[in-house]
């Protein structure tokens, strides 16, 4: 579902309210979210879900607003765990939603999405060890690349200290000629790790594509 610009105070204010329910950390990560990505929702849905079935975070059935019900409905935090994925594993097991009869209302819907992709996001930087920004997912939702590059991508820009946040420049060749030989090279990494029977000319013509 888009998000109507028009709504997003009423999905903040959705989200405060059950902010004691789902805990500090998706109280503070999930508003970043609708802020940030705003109509791009969906792609980012979509990447966020792909990027967590590859990493295992999430299995094939399951869908970041489900993961949001059952945040909302449930007793306990990402606080209550050592670790964010045990979180997902008891929202996974031990918590039981209607899926049938939940809210269709866009700002219940959307707090939901924004709700499960802050928990999905939190659960992907545990499994590959990494931080994982929303203009970063916002920027790579809109390049249709296969889920095992976007991971490869978070590691590599993890190691090369760049900053994920200025991929939207990189690509939109705003960055200088240095910066931009940097940001390209994280790219042709993560095409090489991602892709290693590709040769090196087909990774930098997919890395140039991408521009």
């Amino acid at each position: 579902m888009i998000v109507p610009p028009t709504l997003i105070p009423s999905i903040i204010t959705a989200i405060t309210k059950i902010a004691s329910t789902v805990g500090p950390m998706i109280a503070k990560y999930a508003p970043m979210v609708i802020e940030t990505v705003g109509k791009n929702l969906p792609k980012v849905i979509s990447t966020v879900e792909a990027i967590s079935l590859a990493a295992n975070v999430l299995k094939p059935n399951e869908r970041a607003d489900e993961l949001g019900a059952k945040a909302m409905a449930a007793e306990k935090k990402p606080e209550d765990f050592d670790q964010i994925n045990d979180y997902i594993d008891y929202l996974r097991n031990d918590v039981e939603i209607d899926v049938e009869n939940l809210s269709t209302d866009s700002v219940d819907v959307i707090t939901r999405q924004a709700v499960g992709v802050a928990i999905a996001t939190k659960g992907i930087e545990q499994a590959l060890e990494a931080d994982i920004s929303i203009p970063f997912l916002n920027t790579i939702s809109n390049l249709d690349i296969d889920p095992k590059v976007a991971i490869a991508l978070v590691k590599s820009y993890e190691m090369s200290g760049l900053n994920a946040d200025d991929i939207q420049k990189y690509l939109d060749d705003s960055l200088s000629i240095e910066e931009t030989h940097q940001h390209s090279n994280a790219f042709v990494d993560a095409y090489q790790t991602a892709n290693p029977s590709m040769s090196v000319e087909e990774v930098e013509d997919a890395v140039m594509e991408l521009r």
